[in-house]
């Protein structure tokens, strides 16, 4: 996912920045909404020829009666609109005893110059806790709160450059890759949480990566990657609603997880008292 929120698949860059919590946090709005944990049923079918043109309402894919799209219209014509949504992410790392797992929830503002999210960090082995921190960022302020060690206080800092993973936008780069990497990416229409979706899938090598996202590479978070298997499910109006990726870095294998929910209006997020 600090985090950068997007609409878009979460990179290696992204594990290893969750990994080190730099980005990580909440409070400040009411409580987030739960994500849905339910897994996609699988419905594989090609999108029909009258799933595709211009939409009506220019925003979006139009849907055939079965909900059905094409994925390279939904994203050409994808929402602009300002809007909020939940995030539920997980990240595995290493494996057996050594395995870290960081879980991120919370909720964020999407498509908008003014930042808001409300988010939390966690990442353990075993039984351990290596890191659990709280974070909430408005605009160019972020505030965190350390509850590994039960802290009660809030801190705040500036915002790091946004090649450290924050921004305040959305991006479909990992969509656009995934649409050129021809039709067997194309996987077809299934449902997340009851709305219909399409599934989008391949292994994308590092330059691919890099076109998908410019922050994938920065510094040494992906050094040993060859390649990644991408997945990505978004709905007729080019949202992500669920992304996964499996990769191998410095020797380790990451899995990341991602599930983006309760879309509604932007929201506002209120600063935490410090001091």
């Amino acid at each position: 996912m600090t985090i950068r929120r997007s609409t878009a698949l979460p990179v290696t860059a992204l594990v290893l920045a969750l990994a080190t919590l730099t980005g990580c946090g909440a409070d400040g709005a009411a409580p987030p909404k739960a994500a849905p944990t339910a897994g996609a049923s699988a419905g594989a079918t090609a999108a029909p020829a009258d799933a595709t043109g211009a939409p009506a309402d220019a925003t979006g894919a139009p849907a055939d009666a079965t909900g059905a799209f094409d994925p390279a219209v939904a994203i050409a014509h994808r929402s602009r609109e300002p809007y909020a949504a939940s995030l539920e992410m997980t990240v595995e790392r290493g494996e057996g005893g050594e395995k870290e797992l960081t879980t991120v929830t919370g909720r964020s503002n999407h498509n908008t110059p003014a930042e808001g999210s409300r988010t939390e960090a966690k990442m353990v082995r075993g039984s351990s806790v290596l890191a659990w921190e709280e974070r909430v960022i408005i605009d160019q302020a972020v505030y965190r709160r350390n509850k590994e060690n039960g802290e009660t206080r809030w801190t705040t800092d500036q915002k790091p450059p946004a090649s450290a993973g924050v921004g305040a936008y959305d991006d479909d780069g990992y969509a656009k890759v995934l649409l050129d990497a021809g039709p067997a990416a194309r996987k077809g229409m299934e449902t997340e949480a009851g709305v219909p979706v399409f599934h989008l899938s391949a292994r994308l090598s590092p330059a691919e990566l890099r076109r998908a996202d410019p922050s994938y590479g920065v510094g040494r978070q992906n050094e040993g990657t060859d390649a990644a298997d991408c997945e990505l499910w978004i709905d007729r109006l080019g949202r992500t609603v669920r992304s996964e990726q499996s990769t191998v870095v410095a020797g380790k294998p990451v899995v990341t997880k991602e599930r983006v929910s309760d879309f509604g209006p932007a929201e506002t997020f209120t600063p935490p008292a410090t001091g």
